[in-house]
């Protein structure tokens, strides 16, 4: 091995130290990150255990029970729901633009709680739920899809 050859490959070389610093900023964008997607995973998990409990007390319509009675939980609960989506939908806006990035982490639970809110809205009108009215009724900030 030639003597240069050493010389350029040296920790202390200005290519090893520009690399090791984008390698740095890397670690701090995947660290920041993942940090936002362990927020939102929160937030999803909460809009999911509420939807559970929608979903149990909507069970009840199968049982000689008035509508009135069934939905008195289940339409307490859209005001938790409302909460959780201004939390998901307040987490991101510290990442304007990234919305698709992320949004796979809480489409599964806000399909299922469309389901529910479709479910309800048929149950007392005998129509279909919009997508705008399914919006409205969780206070979103963001586009459903």
């Amino acid at each position: 091995m030639a003597a240069g050859d050493s010389a350029s490959h040296s920790p202390h070389s200005p290519s090893v130290h520009s690399l090791e610093k984008q390698f740095q900023e890397f670690r701090h964008q995947l660290d920041d990150s993942g940090s936002l997607r362990e927020r939102i995973r929160s937030v999803a998990a909460d809009i999911e255990s509420a939807a559970r409990v929608m979903h149990s007390s909507l069970l009840l319509i199968h049982q000689s029970r008035s509508i009135t009675e069934v939905f008195e939980k289940a339409k307490a609960l859209i005001g938790v729901l409302i909460e959780l989506y201004g939390k998901l939908a307040e987490i991101m806006q510290e990442c304007p633009g990234q919305y698709y990035r992320y949004h796979g982490d809480w489409r599964s639970e806000t399909q299922t709680v469309v389901s529910l809110l479709a479910f309800m809205h048929w149950l007392e009108t005998e129509s279909l739920l919009l997508h705008a009215e399914a919006e409205e009724k969780l206070g979103c900030m963001f586009h459903l899809n």
